[in-house]
C-alpha cells in the first residue's frame, strides 16, 4: 500500500473542482431556457386546414283557346306525371294538339274537353289549334334534380335480421325490395349479418323493420356513425320494439318506441271509455310541417295532411323528446361542427287517438292526441337524415297493396332519405377581408338555395369562428333578400392568430350546409409587449455568456487532466521504484550482517 504526495492530492482535488464549475452552468442554461419557453406566448397548434314508377301524381291545368291566343302559353311538367288539361274555348270551335304524344281533340264552341296523359317523354312539345293563329309550348322536364343522386347510384339495404322470424320478415316486405329494383336502386336484404361498419360500406338509405331483437354495442356504435356521416335511415318498429334496446339507436335521435298501440276513440267526449275502437286511427301533421319537403315538396307528388290521413295506420307509436338529442342541438355554441343534429314531429294523433295497452278500452294512464307520435324525423350536420315510424308493418306488402297512399309515403321517405331533392347548397360566400386587427368588425356573405336553385324562406344562417375544432363567437346573418344573407362579427376578445370562419346554414327538412372554412389571421388592437420580461432577457444572456466560457474551461480543463494525470503516474512511478530501491538497500544490508 503506498500513499500519494500532497501534491498529487491537490492536483486530484483541483479536477473535482474544475468538473463541478462547468456542470453548474450548464445546468443553468437548460434551466433557464425552459423558463423563457414557459413563460413566453405559445404558438397555438396547426389548423387543419323519373324512375318510370315513381308515382309523381297528377298535374291539373285549365287552358283558355282563342282565335289569337293560348292562356296560358307554357307550362311544365314532370316526366312520368299524368297530366289533366281541361282545354275550353272562349269563341268558335277548335282542335287541340300536341303531335308527339298523339292528342287531336275537338272543342266545339264556347266547350270544353278534358284530355288525360302521361307525360312520358322529356323535351319541349308544341300545342296548338287549326282555329287560333299562335302556339303553346309544354316542357316535360327529368324528374331528377341535377347534381343530386338518382336512382341507379343509390344502395338500399333493409335489414330484417334483428327480427325474432327472419324468414316471414323476408317476405312480408318483399315489397320494398321489389319496388326497390323495379326503379333502378340497388337493393340488398339483411337477413344475418350483424350491421356493422363492413355491411354498411356502400349504403346509402339503412331500412331496419320488425326488430324484436337486441342489438350489439358494435351496431348501435357504427349505425349511429353511418347517420353522423350522411346515411339515411328508416326504422319501423313493433310494439316488441320497446322490450329491446332499440332506444340506445334511437335516443339520440329523439325518439323511443312505445308499448301501446294506436287506437281509435269512437265515442261522443274524448274521455268516454265506452267507445268503439278500431285500429284506423287519424294524424295530425304538425303546423311547421306544412314546409317539410316530405309533406309539400312538388319535385314528386306532396303527401299532402288529406293523404297522411289516409295512410291506414295499425300499430305501435313512438315517444319523443328532443332534449334526449339536447348534447348534440345546435344551440350550444361550444359544440363540434359535426354533432349538431336538429330532431323534430312530422305527424302525431289528433283528439281522437289514444295509446291503447291491448284491452281496448282508454285508462287513466294512457295517452291522448299530440303525445301520440307516429312520425319523426332528424337530420345531422353531414346531411345524415332519420326517419322514425312507430310501426314499420304500414309498408309491408299486405298494407301497400291495400293502401296505395301507404307506399306512396314510402317511396317520398325514400327519396327524402337519399337525398334525391331538398338539400340545401350555398355559393358566393366571402368575408370582407382575410387579415385583420382584433377589434375591427368583419362582414360575411353568402347565398343559400334548394335543388334548383329554389331560393328558401325561413332559413337560419350562422357565422361562427373556430380555433381548434372549437367555436369562439358566433353571429346570425340577417337576410338581406329571399336568398342573401350578410352580418357582421365583432373580433374583439378573439385571440390573436389564425383562425377559420364559415357559415352553417339549416331549415328543417333540407338539411344543414356548412361552407368551407376560410382561414382569417387576427392581429392586436395595439404593439404587444416583448413576450418575455427584461429580467429574463439579461439571465437568459448571463447565461449563455457564462455557459460559453465554462464549455471553454472544460475543454481546458480536459487537456489538464489529461496531463496531471500522466504526472501523477510518473510521481506514483517514481515512488513506487524509490520504494523498490529502498527495499533492495535494507536487503544488502541484512545479507552484509
Amino acid at each position: 500500500m503506498y500513499v500519494l504526495s500532497d501534491r498529487a492530492e491537490v492536483l486530484i482535488l483541483h479536477m473535482k473542482t474544475s468538473k463541478l464549475l462547468w456542470i453548474i452552468p450548464i445546468f443553468a442554461l437548460i434551466i433557464t431556457g425552459n423558463c423563457l419557453a414557459i413563460s413566453a406566448k405559445q404558438i397555438p397548434e396547426e389548423l387543419e386546414t323519373s324512375p318510370d314508377l315513381f308515382d309523381i301524381g297528377t298535374f291539373n291545368l285549365e287552358i283558355e283557346v282563342s282565335e289569337t291566343e293560348f292562356t296560358p302559353a307554357t307550362f311544365t311538367v314532370k316526366e312520368s306525371a299524368t297530366v289533366n288539361l281541361t282545354v275550353k274555348s272562349v269563341d268558335v270551335a277548335h282542335t287541340f294538339e300536341i303531335e308527339e304524344y298523339g292528342i287531336n281533340e275537338d272543342i266545339p264552341a264556347n266547350g270544353s274537353v278534358v284530355i288525360d296523359f302521361v307525360a312520358s317523354k322529356v323535351g319541349t312539345f308544341t300545342y296548338s289549334s287549326e282555329s287560333c293563329s299562335a302556339t303553346g309550348t309544354m316542357i316535360v322536364e327529368d324528374p331528377y334534380v341535377p347534381g343530386l343522386p338518382r336512382p341507379e347510384n343509390i344502395t338500399i339495404l333493409i335489414d330484417v335480421k334483428h327480427s325474432e322470424n327472419v324468414t316471414a320478415a323476408s317476405l312480408n316486405f318483399a315489397n320494398l325490395e321489389e319496388w326497390g329494383r323495379d326503379n333502378n336502386f340497388t337493393v340488398e336484404v339483411n337477413t344475418a349479418n350483424e350491421l356493422v361498419e363492413g355491411t354498411l360500406d356502400g349504403v346509402d338509405v339503412l331500412i331496419i323493420l320488425d326488430a324484436t331483437e337486441d342489438f350489439t354495442e358494435f351496431e348501435i356504435e357504427d349505425v349511429l356513425a353511418f347517420v353522423r356521416n350522411g346515411g339515411g335511415l328508416l326504422f319501423g318498429g313493433t310494439n316488441r320494439t320497446a322490450l329491446t334496446n332499440a332506444e340506445e339507436l334511437t335516443k339520440p335521435f329523439g325518439f323511443t318506441f312505445a308499448n301501446a298501440t294506436a287506437a281509435y276513440i269512437n265515442a261522443t267526449t274524448v274521455n268516454d271509455p265506452i267507445g268503439e275502437n278500431n285500429t284506423l286511427p287519424s294524424f295530425l301533421v304538425t303546423e311547421f310541417m306544412d314546409e317539410h319537403p316530405l309533406i309539400s315538396e312538388e319535385q314528386y307528388v306532396p303527401l299532402t295532411q288529406e293523404i297522411i290521413s289516409h295512410i291506414n295506420y295499425t300499430g305501435s307509436l313512438l315517444r319523443f323528446n328532443e332534449t334526449w338529442a339536447s348534447e348534440r342541438l345546435a344551440n350550444d355554441e361550444s359544440i363540434s361542427v359535426n354533432e349538431l343534429i336538429d330532431c323534430y314531429i312530422i305527424a302525431n294523433g289528433n283528439e281522437t287517438i289514444f295509446a291503447d295497452d291491448g284491452d281496448w278500452t282508454v285508462e287513466v294512464n294512457e295517452t291522448i292526441g299530440a303525445e301520440n307520435v307516429f312520425l319523426v324525423g332528424a337530420e345531422t350536420t353531414n346531411n345524415g337524415r332519420v326517419i322514425g315510424l312507430g310501426s314499420g308493418d304500414i309498408i309491408n306488402e299486405s298494407q301497400t297493396g291495400r293502401n296505395p297512399e301507404n307506399e306512396i309515403f314510402f317511396q317520398r321517405a325514400i327519396q327524402w332519405l337519399a337525398k334525391m331533392y331538398a338539400v340545401i347548397d350555398s355559393y358566393n360566400y366571402s368575408l370582407s377581408t382575410f387579415q385583420l386587427k382584433r377589434g375591427d368588425s368583419l362582414i360575411a356573405q353568402v347565398k343559400v338555395f334548394a335543388q334548383n336553385f329554389t331560393e328558401l324562406n325561413a332559413i337560419n344562417v350562422t357565422l361562427k369562428v373556430w380555433r381548434l375544432e372549437r367555436i369562439e363567437k358566433a353571429v346570425e346573418l340577417e337576410a338581406t333578400n329571399a336568398s342573401y344573407f350578410e352580418g357582421m362579427i365583432d373580433t374583439t376578445g378573439i385571440n390573436k392568430g389564425t383562425v377559420y370562419i364559415n357559415t352553417i346554414a339549416h331549415k328543417r327538412g333540407y338539411g344543414y350546409n356548412y361552407t368551407k372554412p376560410i382561414y382569417l389571421q387576427i392581429y392586436p388592437d395595439e404593439p404587444e409587449p416583448f413576450p418575455v420580461s427584461v429580467f429574463l432577457i439579461i439571465t437568459f444572456v448571463l447565461s449563455v455568456g457564462f455557459g460559453a466560457v465554462a464549455i471553454t474551461l472544460f475543454f481546458i480543463n480536459s487537456r489538464q487532466e489529461l496531463k496531471e494525470q500522466e504526472i501523477t503516474e510518473e510521481l506514483l512511478e517514481k515512488k513506487e521504484e524509490e520504494k523498490v530501491e529502498e527495499e533492495e538497500s535494507i536487503l544488502e544490508e541484512y545479507e552484509v550482517d
